[in-house]
């Protein structure tokens, strides 16, 4: 398949653009056949050229594509030249210099055969590197999304410093930081959009060893240094609390699944490629390790995210905060009898049901007369078939650091009404 990152994609550009003429110097169609672009690929320039610094390489990505659809190709090849020398292990950079030189060349290649048994693996690694050249060119402005904020995110107090998302049909990763102020007016600031990958099998995680990486509601645990992790996780990883609660309800299994870095030989990964892990950019991943007050940050996993007006409240919410105030004020009451008509005969935790667990509960709280409320710190809705809120607190009543200052409740939908299915620390 010669020049075919650069012809289908410059073609897309072009058609993006809303030109009338097609480039002259970019065919305006191709051929793909069975066989697989074979080259070897031997240089070392005679003179540095003029470098053009980027933080990311997909910065140059997109300039290269640009150049293309505007008909300079000399200038994409100069750009390409520089990537390939600015992020040595870029794989799809080298790819594009490559097939940009091969077009360049008076007599290209054109498909030489390669061994029998690499034509797999050859033509399953092209294929990825299209997607992936497909994913980040074709992915939204950032400048589009300043206004607009995760459907999930249904309310996050001052003190949760961030947020993140991923979607996984853009193999995109957002992340955001949370500028609300003290009048609770929900605002989102993003401070960093990226490429990801996930599981090589996709999204919509099960069970343990199906290679899908899950879908739901998650948050940040644990910080592990790259210096304690073998080369495959990066500089380092953030930990996720999969399964929760609804995945322990629903029998999902399996472990292990983190925001980790690349290997040193990637700069990334194919959009599907890992076992179940987010994988970001190991530069990308040590500016999120380098934040302050990661912990607890709630990350949205979705095949596809859904997106709302900044400012918009959404309407799930606003039908769901009045059962979450009764219950925080019902509390306070210390009316067992009450307090119970809020949980679902499904409630469950750690495989044990309501009747195992309702005592305890109930002790807890007959301590909560006149105690101060729950404080909010986050509330986030998903649905898949079955409408969830996941509500994290804080407990100002707790004054020993050795106790759990945080609360988890998960509410589901049950004949019209929102009941607890879970309850327990963060």
């Amino acid at each position: 398949m010669p020049t075919l990152l650069v012809t289908a994609f410059s073609l897309t550009i072009w058609w993006m653009s809303d030109r009338e003429h097609s480039p002259t110097d970019v065919e305006k169609t191709f051929q793909s056949t069975s066989e697989p672009m074979r080259w070897k690929l031997q240089f070392e320039p005679d003179t540095a050229p003029s470098m053009v610094l980027a933080k990311e390489p997909e910065t140059m990505v997109r300039q290269i594509y640009q150049h293309l659809g505007e008909g300079e190709r000399a200038q994409a090849l100069v750009t390409a030249r520089n990537l390939a020398l600015q992020f040595p292990n870029f794989q799809l950079g080298q790819l594009l210099y490559a097939d940009l030189l091969n077009i360049s060349s008076q007599q290209p290649v054109q498909g030489v055969d390669l061994e029998a048994d690499a034509r797999p693996s050859a033509l399953r690694r092209l294929e990825e590197l299209v997607l992936e050249a497909k994913r980040r060119i074709m992915r939204p402005a950032p400048e589009a999304l300043q206004s607009q904020i995760p459907a999930s995110v249904a309310y996050l107090a001052a003190q949760q410093p961030y947020i993140a998302a991923v979607d996984a049909s853009r193999s995109r990763l957002y992340w955001f930081a949370n500028r609300t102020g003290s009048d609770g007016q929900l605002k989102l600031e993003l401070i960093k959009e990226t490429y990801v990958s996930v599981g090589i099998n996709g999204v919509g995680k099960i069970k343990e060893g199906d290679g899908k990486t899950p879908v739901g509601v998650y948050f940040i645990q644990k910080n592990l240094p790259g210096a304690s992790l073998p080369d495959l996780f990066g500089v380092g990883a953030l930990t996720l609390n999969y399964p929760n609660a609804v995945d322990a309800m629903r029998n999902k299994t399996g472990s292990g699944i983190w925001l980790h870095g690349t290997p040193s030989a990637q700069y990334s990964r194919a959009p599907e490629a890992t076992d179940g892990c987010v994988v970001l950019s190991n530069p990308v991943m040590e500016q999120l390790l380098s934040l302050p007050g990661w912990r607890m940050t709630p990350v949205i996993i979705a095949e596809k995210l859904d997106w709302i007006a900044a400012g918009q409240v959404p309407t799930d919410y606003t039908h769901f905060k009045p059962s979450l105030d009764r219950w925080i004020a019902d509390r306070q009451t210390a009316d067992a009898e009450k307090l119970k008509t809020y949980y679902s005969q499904r409630f469950e935790r750690d495989a044990l049901d309501l009747d195992h667990w309702w005592p305890r509960l109930a002790q807890t709280l007959s301590m909560q007369r006149n105690a101060k409320p729950l404080d909010v710190i986050s509330v986030l809705h998903w649905n898949d078939g079955e409408e969830t809120m996941v509500v994290t607190m804080s407990d100002p009543n707790i004054k020993d650091k050795r106790q759990p200052a945080f609360l988890r409740t998960y509410w589901q939908k049950e004949a019209g009404q929102w009941k607890l299915v879970f309850e327990g620390p963060t």
